[in-house]
């Protein structure tokens, strides 16, 4: 009585699983692009940053956070509504918040961090800069609506406004000496205007179309010289204060995004919107050679991240040996936050402390069931963990976050045995690490009898051995597996075993089987053992019993 194969009642395709690759390859770059820290901070929402008394003044939604060299909020300054540009005073002992909700232009004490004065403005104050003795004011509540003012430095008072032509926007502004420079973002022209400041008095001196939609504008701290970033052309274009003539650029690659001459006027330092940019994301120019001396390559991840640094953000540190930018890490998806980070230019990464990564499996128990995965890097609390599945379910990702003690746990779906490697990335700070196991899953097999037939006494009576159709099934389906079928007929209280065949399961793991021939009024029953492989345990079934009438 031999077993023969039967057709499914349906083709299955399989679908092939193909890795997906974590780590895209970045161009070769330039030898002279160096790693440069990166740190993480608590930001919700910067736009703007100032360097004084040794701290980072950060705009942050309507809060300014004082931020230590580390990226650590070293406090958190409220009820700054709409704060926009910070700016800080040539002595440092001052920050200058524009808040655009208020009105009002507030006053920072650098040494005892409290707000010391407020000043009175025009409506939606934005972008800030210091010219002769005022300070101005870039505004603007609406696209299409921006208009310039000021008030004198010291005292708040003696508000002016500047006839300026038609702005679109509230203007960037940057100022120094006796220039102001006032930009129109957002517009594909890029319009840049400078003007001449003696007291109240302020002068138009030239205007020209900057084109590439400009992100931001600086002065020489003489007042000689205008520096813009734009979208394009791909570098820090420099121009003559008086006559907006060109007077050099600095090559950066796609995209330059910020820019801020050094206090000492010898250095042009840019931000870059550049994921593989030659020349790096955090640079700086020879400002009288034109040659690149900071080639800052800020990633705070693995090397294949590299955020583009925040227009507004880039600040020199007091004595000119710092370039700081605010990085933004967003892919694009809308279901992942900005998270920023806090880039120091020539500063120098330490050596990197060597981790290690432990893993540990919580095996299914039942067919079905998740695979516990908890890896351990220890004395890393608080960073994150990859949980990469891979095996013949296809390869799957899952991340964690370690707990205090560098824990982190996942419940990975497990369809299939297979691998579970836990990695982590490493920092600025710290080596990668990680860690592999292999588990297997609990298999179910069943076996079921179809067609026609009638029960009687929970025995399937057929009419013929070409109506019975036995299904055998073993979950967690691994292509190419085989089991065992065993055929046994009932003498007397027995079952004596008739035919033994090997069949080869399909994708999903199911097999059809047939009767070459069999007696009449024999009960009979299947079978199925499958042995187990690499990625499933042992598991067997027998079918209920028929007689072929």
């Amino acid at each position: 009585m031999p077993l023969s194969s039967r057709p499914a009642a349906a083709a299955l395709a399989t679908a092939g699983v193909v890795a997906a690759t974590l780590f895209a390859a970045a161009p070769a770059q330039a030898a002279a692009v160096t790693d440069i820290p990166t740190r993480p901070t608590t930001l919700a929402a910067p736009k703007s940053m100032a360097a004084a008394n040794g701290k980072l003044f950060v705009s942050d939604g309507n809060t300014v956070a004082v931020l230590g060299t580390d990226g650590v909020t070293q406090k958190s300054v409220t009820g700054m509504f709409g704060a926009g540009d910070v700016l800080a005073s040539p002595s440092g002992d001052r920050v200058y918040v524009a808040l655009s909700q208020a009105g009002a232009i507030a006053v920072l004490d650098t040494g005892t961090l409290a707000e010391v004065g407020r000043y009175p403005t025009g409506e939606c104050p934005v972008h800030l800069a210091f010219a002769g003795s005022r300070l101005f004011y870039g505004a603007g509540c609406d696209q299409g609506d921006g208009s310039i003012g000021s008030v004198d430095a010291a005292t708040g008072t003696d508000p002016q406004t500047v006839k300026t032509t038609i702005m679109y926007a509230a203007p960037l502004l940057a100022g120094a000496g006796g220039t102001l420079v006032a930009g129109v973002g957002g517009i594909s022209s890029g319009p840049v205007f400078t003007y001449s400041v003696d007291g109240a008095t302020v002068a138009p001196m030239a205007q020209r179309n900057t084109d590439g939609y400009l992100a931001r504008v600086s002065v020489s701290p003489d007042g000689s010289k205008v520096a813009t970033a734009a979208g394009s052309p791909y570098h820090l274009a420099q121009y003559d204060a008086a006559t907006l003539a060109v007077a050099g650029s600095f090559e950066t690659g796609p995209y330059p995004a910020d820019v801020a001459y050094s206090h000492g006027g010898d250095m042009i330092g840019g931000g870059v919107d550049s994921t593989y940019g030659p020349g790096g994301n955090i640079v700086a120019f020879d400002v009288a050679a034109g040659t690149q001396v900071l080639s800052g390559n800020a990633h705070p991840k693995a090397a294949y991240n590299r955020p583009a640094p925040l227009s507004g953000t880039l600040t020199w540190s007091a004595d000119d040996t710092r370039l700081y930018s605010i990085l933004d890490d967003f892919t694009g998806r809308a279901e992942q936050p900005h998270v920023y980070y806090l880039a120091g230019g020539f500063e120098t990464l330490p050596d990197l402390a060597v981790t290690s990564t432990e893993l540990k499996l919580v095996k299914p128990a039942k067919a079905g069931a998740k695979v516990r995965a908890t890896a351990t890097v220890a004395g890393r609390p608080g960073v994150t963990v990859r949980f990469v599945r891979s095996g013949p379910a296809g390869e799957l990702t899952m991340t964690a976050t370690t707990d205090p003690a560098g824990a982190a746990t996942v419940d990975i779906p497990a369809p299939a045995g297979g691998t579970i490697t836990a990695y982590y990335d490493g920092d600025d700070s710290n080596k990668p690490s990680s860690a592999s196991a292999t588990y297997k899953t609990v298999t179910k097999t069943t076996v079921t009898v179809s067609g026609q037939y009638k029960t009687v006494k929970k025995i399937a009576y057929f009419r013929d051995r070409k109506n019975i159709v036995i299904k055998v099934a073993v979950s967690s389906p691994v292509a190419g597996r085989t089991f065992t079928a065993v055929l046994q007929g009932r003498s007397g209280k027995k079952w004596r075993t008739l035919h033994t065949k090997d069949f080869t399961l399909d994708a999903s793991g199911r097999y059809y089987i047939g009767l070459v021939s069999a007696n009449r009024n024999v009960q009979y029953h299947l079978v199925a053992r499958f042995s187990g492989d690499a990625y499933g345990k042992a598991s067997s079934a027998t079918s209920r019993t028929f007689v072929i009438r």
